[in-house]
């Protein structure tokens, strides 16, 4: 009888050892195994890369509240975040892919006075700490054959932790020979 518990007891061991080794192994492909390489991570967009890897050719914005949205978005990520040269220089390609040929053409030089602008506005400690676009659709009119309409948007400009001053900007778009809406100017709208 003894030999018989013996093998038995062997037996027992055999099966225990067998099922810890699978545990083990189990364990190990579900800590191990499951880990994604770096390719496989999830990346999250930060503020600056939503705005940079847009893609203007491919993904216009549809209508002239979206164009002012996207001005709005890159002006608060220009003043607030950090971010390389390359990607300013990224976000400046953006604001001149919404703005019409008319205005660029007016302006000396796009890219350095933007430069000067975002730089005195970090220096001050200016942010722009949120904006809304008007809600409802603007009403387009013809002028000189061409589509035109305004947009209006709130700005609250915050310096430092001090406090926020709100202003209205009124927009002015007009439709390119593509259909695609270009912001033509813009001014601060008097409050009534």
């Amino acid at each position: 009888m003894s030999n018989n518990s013996t093998k038995s007891s062997v037996m027992k061991s055999v099966v225990l050892l067998f099922l810890a080794g699978v545990v083990i192994v189990g364990l190990y492909f579900m800590f191990i195994g499951s880990k994604k390489s770096p390719q496989e991570e999830q990346y999250d967009l930060t503020a600056v890369d939503e705005i940079t890897t847009t893609n203007l050719e491919k993904n216009y914005p549809a209508s002239p509240r979206m164009v002012v949205d996207l001005y709005a978005k890159t002006m608060k990520v220009l003043y607030k975040e950090e971010y390389t040269d390359d990607q300013q220089n990224k976000m400046f390609g953006v604001l001149q892919g919404i703005m019409d040929d008319e205005l660029l053409a007016n302006q000396a030089n796009f890219t350095q006075s933007m430069k000067k602008e975002i730089a005195d506005k970090k220096e001050g400690d200016y942010s722009i700490s949120n904006y809304i676009v008007q809600n409802k659709d603007p009403e387009a009119v013809n002028v000189s054959g061409k589509k035109m309409c305004n947009v209006e948007c709130l700005f609250s400009l915050r310096k430092g932790s001090s406090g926020t001053v709100a202003n209205y900007y009124q927009f002015t778009l007009r439709q390119d020979d593509e259909g695609k809406w270009k912001i033509l100017g813009w001014q601060i709208k008097q409050q009534e």
